[in-house]
């Protein structure tokens, strides 16, 4: 009588060495897809910050500055300084813009109520005038990577007889 032999089902050690090679490539692959996918929407989502940031300070503050009989001039950073405009004939209204420790822009109505003006500032600055009635305004919003933003403001009253 003669043996048999069986062969066993399965695969050799070389055949799992290649398969696990290519699911080990297959996975590096899909996390560096990943990788730059998280990247770029963290980056957009600070960019979308800051533009918001600029955006919201910007209303209130051109608002006030276009119609300021007075304006102090300086910058602003979290918990440091105040900007001050008053405006108004015959009863003066005084605004305060300030920026608190988790980077609002405040703005406060002397006398009256404050507001968040915008959320995520890291400082405004206001010039004095370059040409006799424009104001320039630096809003920096505290987005990492975001740019400061300049804009020049016309007064519409002054010393100047600025329209």
């Amino acid at each position: 009588m003669t043996a048999r032999r069986h062969r066993q089902a399965g695969f050799t050690l070389v055949e799992v060495m290649v398969g696990l090679l290519v699911m080990s490539l297959v996975a590096v692959a899909m996390a560096s897809a990943f990788l730059v996918g998280y990247r770029t929407i963290t980056t957009e989502a600070r960019q979308l910050s800051a533009d918001q940031a600029i955006s919201t300070a910007s209303l209130p503050l051109v608002r006030d500055l276009t119609s300021a009989t007075s304006i102090s001039q300086g910058t602003i950073t979290p918990g440091v300084g105040t900007l001050t405009i008053t405006y108004g004939n015959g009863p003066v209204k005084t605004i305060r813009y300030r920026i608190d420790a988790r980077s609002n822009l405040i703005r406060t109505l002397v006398g009256g109520a404050s507001t968040v003006a915008a959320r995520g500032m890291q400082s405004v600055r206001i010039a004095p005038p370059a040409p006799a009635c424009y104001y320039t305004v630096t809003l920096t919003p505290s987005a990492v990577g975001a740019v400061a933003v300049t804009l020049n403001v016309s007064t519409r009253v002054g010393p100047q007889g600025c329209y």
